[in-house]
């Protein structure tokens, strides 16, 4: 609805929500029963009117104030469903495993005193430690918006938890997400062998993959650098472009191209043994991936991709908020920032690098979007997230291709790079504001918004 309530308990021994005459959208369940939820309780409720409550106040039975502990003091919102009203929203974020390790990320969740006007509810900052399955409570740190700080206190189970960078367990997972189903997000992880073969299901987003295989012993890499002349070997777990090596067929020897600490180091080996000795010795945990090698070095020895960012917003769709270039350092097998490769504005980087006219690049730039967003979409079927940062190529021809999905805590910070801090607070705020809508509030219109 939009409106801002402030809950006030009212001494009744029925079970009563009630409103001031003047709230007219409410006012359509007066007399009537309906269900209240708050977080995963809900409590049935005779909507009644009640001439003393101000014009921003609900009121709630004492009885219903005692069972769903709603906070006092808090702006609510209300959202009128099918199945009842919810108040909220309220909003749960998993941030550490222990009470103390909670207790020390306090002061790194500051950010909520500008979210806040903007969320509204209840949010409640907790650890793994602080769930009581028995009696389906949590301790933690709700938010305050009179103080502005986060107060220690006991409250139900919220209506949505998001996880924010921290590990958990796939049983204490799978726990949540009985509860939760998709309303528990931010807790997927997918390797690049999981992600390949999840993605290779879509027929739109098969021609954007480049070949790719499950690397099972040292001949494999030897197979597919004949077919391929150079090929990538990738861990499957791995973040920022570290492990990456490339394996390149030359005249007479083979050439292995990889970044130790700051440096671009090369290995030539003149006999396939001497290569396959290095290739056992090297890939001893076989966690990893082989992919065809691209020829995307559109400036020499340089590797140049794309970061697209997609968030979730509170309509629970996908927007494309932003692209920057990645440009890697000579020689370097990834374009990556930890690995020394540098930011630009994608669009000078488009119209520079492969000498696109403007409207080539503004075609190219939509093109590229409209690959990132069918693979979130299709990740969608699997997982939640709500954050994705895209890794895009293109190669001479100006074919496009999906170079990696990170969706672990992207880096997302380059957008400061280039000067664009507006993309940066979007994509920050991204998480908060589709717990919001997974809530049961979902962003309305302003026609909607005056009814």
């Amino acid at each position: 609805m939009g409106k801002i309530f402030k809950a006030v308990p009212i001494y009744n021994l029925n079970q009563c929500l009630f409103f001031h005459p003047n709230q007219n959208k409410l006012n359509d369940q007066t007399n009537q029963t309906t269900i209240i939820h708050f977080g995963l309780q809900k409590m049935e409720a005779t909507c009644k009117i009640l001439n003393t409550l101000k014009e921003n106040e609900i009121g709630l039975s004492t009885t219903i104030m005692d069972k769903l502990q709603l906070p006092l003091g808090v702006d609510y919102e209300i959202s009128v469903q099918n199945d009842g009203m919810i108040i909220g929203p309220f909003i749960g974020l998993l941030v550490a495993e222990t009470q103390a390790e909670l207790k020390e990320k306090i002061i790194y969740h500051t950010r909520i005193i500008k979210q806040y006007p903007f969320v509204k509810g209840v949010i409640v900052l907790f650890a793994w430690e602080g769930i009581d399955q028995k009696t389906n409570m949590i301790t933690g740190y709700i938010y305050n918006p009179t103080s502005q700080k986060w107060e220690n206190g006991i409250i139900p189970f919220p209506a949505v938890v998001v996880k924010k960078q921290m590990i958990l367990s796939t049983k204490r997972q799978r726990y949540l997400k009985s509860l939760y189903g998709s309303r528990f997000f931010n807790s997927a992880y997918i390797n690049k062998w999981k992600m390949h073969n999840l993605l290779s299901l879509n027929e739109d987003i098969l021609p954007h993959l480049p070949k790719t295989f499950l690397y099972e012993e040292p001949l494999d890499i030897l197979k597919y650098l004949k077919k391929f002349q150079t090929v990538y070997v990738k861990p499957l777990s791995g973040l920022k472009g570290r492990g990456v090596e490339k394996f390149i067929v030359e005249p007479n020897k083979f050439c292995v191209k990889f970044r130790k600490n700051t440096e671009n180091l090369a290995i030539e080996f003149f006999s396939e043994k001497d290569l396959l000795n290095y290739v056992e010795t090297k890939f001893i945990s076989k966690k990893y991936i082989i992919q065809e090698g691209l020829n995307i070095e559109i400036e020499k020895n340089h590797l140049i991709d794309f970061r697209i960012v997609l968030i979730k917003d509170q309509s629970g769709q996908w927007q494309d908020v932003g692209m920057v270039g990645k440009k890697g350092v000579e020689e370097s097998v990834v374009s990556n920032l930890s690995s020394g490769g540098k930011v630009e504005p994608a669009i000078s980087l488009l119209s520079t690098a492969f000498q696109l006219s403007e409207p080539e690049v503004v075609n190219t730039r939509k093109k590229m979007s409209e690959v990132a967003i069918s693979v979130a979409k299709e990740i969608d079927k699997y997982e939640t997230i709500c954050n994705f940062g895209i890794d895009i190529a293109l190669d001479k021809n100006h074919h496009i291709w999906l170079i990696e999905v990170n969706h672990i805590s992207p880096n997302n910070n380059m957008f400061s790079l280039i000067g664009d801090d507006d993309t940066v607070t979007k994509i920050r705020d991204a998480s908060i504001f589709y717990a919001k809508y997974l809530a049961g509030f979902p962003k309305v219109n302003r026609n909607e918004q005056s009814k």
